[in-house]
């Protein structure tokens, strides 16, 4: 019965220790000013934008609110995602072929 209570005390030392842990990152990344780092890099890349806007407003440019927005999209892709990508399009082509199939032959056979 003791050796029970045993385990059950350390589970939990060590899950408030994690917790600990956790809660001091978090903190020390506050501290630190890494998010708010963060978020002024995007903003100061918006203010820019918006200067870019109003100086080609004011020559006069065409102005197309595309050109303005910079987005950038990562691929995170990998040989193990395009696999299962492609093995899902085959799935779906094969099942749908199947059905078209079968609805055709039915339709024969009742027609």
């Amino acid at each position: 019965m003791e050796e029970k209570k045993n385990k059950t005390k350390t589970r939990f030392i060590f899950l408030f220790k994690c917790i600990l842990l956790f809660f001091a990152f978090v903190y020390l990344m506050g501290m630190t000013g890494y998010y708010e780092t963060h978020l002024q890099k995007n903003t100061i890349l918006t203010q820019e934008a918006i200067l870019e806007f109003e100086k080609d407003v004011a020559e006069g440019l065409p102005v197309d609110l595309k050109d303005y927005i910079r987005k950038v999209e990562v691929d995170y892709s990998n040989k193990y995602s395009r696999f299962g990508d492609n093995l899902s399009k085959s799935i779906n082509t094969i099942l749908t072929e199947g059905v078209k199939y079968f609805s055709d032959f039915f339709k024969t056979l009742f027609s």
